[in-house]
């Protein structure tokens, strides 16, 4: 006999096909009376996932980081991308973001630092004051130049600029210890 399985990973052996035959009738049984009760949250959350990722795969949403490889394709493929570069504003003050086209599908900004060389990369934005906002963790990046092309739907991304002063640190790991690749503050233009 198997031991009980926890509900995801039931579901994943399930549609694996992994799970022994006469588990999965009785799997199949409890999964159509939950389904008919309304109560197989775990399948419909991953039906649901499965939706989203199908949509977001091919248009670059699992890509925490990219390429300028990746961003082209994306263009070539129709996909209405706009590309932003942070742009330095005066000495000392914050890198300034342009502002969002009406228009644009997808969003990708190029950070031009050079992330070559390390195991992993994580990218840590806070506010001014400190508060985390978000962690990306084990971005990709162009392996031709070491340089990050953050996607993103711009939906997103324009609800993510309304936060209009933000802080970044990108972290890299190498050996097992972490070291500042990049510190920069970024202003969104409105």
């Amino acid at each position: 006999m198997t031991e009980p399985r926890v509900p995801f990973e039931a579901l994943d052996a399930y549609q694996a096909g992994v799970m022994p035959d006469e588990e999965a009738a009785a799997f199949e049984e409890e999964l159509f009376a939950a389904a008919a009760t309304g109560t197989a949250d775990e399948a419909h959350l991953v039906d649901r996932l499965s939706l989203i990722g199908r949509y977001l795969w091919p248009r670059g949403g699992w890509d925490i980081g990219s390429s300028r490889a990746r961003v082209d394709e994306l263009i070539a493929a129709g996909h209405r991308v706009q590309l932003l570069v942070p742009q330095p504003g005066p000495p000392g003050q914050p890198l300034v973001v342009p502002r969002i086209d009406d228009d644009a599908e997808l969003v990708a900004t190029h950070v031009a630092i050079d992330v070559r060389g390390y195991e992993s990369v994580d990218v840590v934005v806070e506010k001014p004051d400190g508060t985390l906002l978000k962690t990306f963790r084990d971005i990709g990046f162009d392996p031709t130049d070491g340089s990050v092309y953050a996607l993103c739907e711009a939906p997103l991304a324009r609800i993510s600029a309304q936060q209009t002063h933000i802080c970044s640190r990108v972290i890299g790991t190498r050996n097992g210890t972490q070291y500042l690749i990049a510190s920069f503050e970024v202003v969104n233009t409105p």
